[in-house]
């Protein structure tokens, strides 16, 4: 059940997709991150880690132990039929193609993943509930984790369904007892970007309790946004959403129909089930630019009220907003998802050993509903009909102009809409990062 499920929802994405491409997006195509997950066999748990490119799973401990840990971290036994998938993030990955900025690339990119993985479920009738606030080292210890240089990201609690054929086999392992070590000359710059992530005091534990369904983000009441239909729709929809996404490889120019940017953008309103806290201090805002109804090209803010107005960027400024990707200069809709300043102050990286805290001392909690968020909203332009594509290079001073957000806000992801141009290049897959200040 779980193998196929993350082939669906991460991996593979189901019929259809183009064999190689995968459920999700990911900044430079480098996937940052792995899986473990934690099933009963024979009435007993067992952890297994998940290795997606080799399709190899192996068993790293099973019974008491396994069990203990669960505990420990506020998690619970899954049920028969049912699993806790865990997502950890491999931060070099991403940093050494990025550098520094790689990490929070990493968290986005781990961000689209998780929440594909919440729709895929859900569209097998069997909602999963994310979990990202609980203490981290009994994992990281279970699954040896720190050890590889691995980070532990949330997990995500699933109830029984039924599997579905694999695309292509896995292999199994039992390496109980044995050590999970990476070789010395395969780790040596993957140990010197973990190092570089540093540590800090450990933070008071805090653990999350699962809500009721709700938004990533408190959006404001708008027509066009909270209209009926809004949100993904249907959960049985989602295996055809998660099965014909795309990142557009550049946009092509003239007006889109408005009404085709709001059903993209009411998509942030799927309600999920998490142990977030409710008063998130994300905020998102749309920037319609080239709508078939021109009355609709204006700055519009889709939470918080009483901004100062904002402008609509010209092709220049577009490129230059988007450290001169000249690709993504035709594009229709701009939405920018940000913060306040004061909830990024501690943005220092926590180590791998730091504990759970305040979302305004994480990193990982915003990044989480970014990402999650995009990819949202990567499944709302596909049902739309029209494209999308998320970047991290950007201008976040020059955006936080032209769209009038407030002075002490930050821009942490910016994601593009329009009508698609599959003749473009997308300049990310190179091996050299573009559209980083330092390129």
């Amino acid at each position: 059940m779980v193998l196929s499920l993350l082939d669906e929802g991460v991996l593979l994405g189901g019929d259809g997709r183009p064999r190689g491409t995968r459920a999700v997006p990911s900044a430079g195509a480098v996937y940052p991150y792995e899986f473990a997950a934690i099933v009963m066999e024979g009435g007993h748990p067992s952890a297994f880690r998940i290795d997606g490119d080799r399709r190899h799973c192996t068993r790293l401990a099973s019974g008491a132990r396994v069990a203990a840990c669960l505990t420990s971290s506020g998690l619970s036994l899954p049920p028969d039929g049912g699993a806790v998938v865990i997502t950890l993030i491999r931060p070099w990955l991403s940093m050494r193609k990025y550098g520094d900025r790689g990490y929070l690339y990493a968290q986005l990119d781990a961000g689209h993943a998780v929440g594909n993985l919440l729709f895929a479920s859900a569209g097998r009738g069997a909602p999963g509930v994310l979990r990202s606030r609980f203490p981290r080292s009994p994992l990281t210890e279970l699954l040896k984790a720190s050890e590889n240089f691995r980070e532990v990201h949330s997990a995500v609690a699933l109830g029984p369904m039924a599997a579905r054929p694999f695309e292509a086999a896995w292999t199994m392992h039992d390496g109980t007892g044995q050590a999970h070590r990476e070789a010395a000359w395969k780790s040596w710059l993957e140990r010197a970007c973990w190092e570089s992530l540093g540590t800090r005091p450990a933070r008071p534990e805090e653990l999350g309790t699962a809500g009721m369904p709700s938004p990533l983000v408190d959006l404001l009441p708008h027509d066009r946004l909270h209209r009926d239909g809004a949100g993904l729709g249907e959960s049985g929809t989602w295996p055809g959403l998660l099965a014909a996404r795309s990142s557009s490889k550049a946009f092509a120019g003239g007006p889109v129909p408005a009404d085709d940017i709001w059903q993209a953008v009411s998509a942030l309103t799927t309600p999920v089930v998490t142990d977030l806290p409710g008063n998130s201090s994300l905020a998102a805002t749309l920037v319609i630019r080239s709508a078939a109804e021109t009355e609709q090209n204006a700055v519009h803010p889709l939470t918080r009220e009483g901004r100062r107005a904002g402008r609509l960027p010209s092709g220049d400024e577009m490129a230059k907003a988007c450290m001169q990707q000249q690709t993504l200069v035709e594009a229709a809709a701009v939405v920018l998802m940000h913060a306040p300043r004061a909830a990024l102050e501690d943005f220092s990286v926590d180590g791998p050993e730091a504990q759970v805290g305040t979302e305004a001392g994480r990193l990982g909690e915003l990044a989480l509903r970014c990402g999650a968020l995009g990819q949202m909203l990567y499944l709302g332009a596909t049902r739309a009909g029209i494209g999308v594509t998320g970047i991290g290079g950007f201008d976040a001073a020059m955006w936080r102009s032209l769209a009038g957000l407030p002075e002490n806000d930050e821009v942490l992801y910016v994601l593009l809409l329009g009508r698609p141009d599959d003749s473009g290049i997308k300049l990310d897959r190179l091996g050299a990062a573009i559209a980083q200040n330092e390129q």
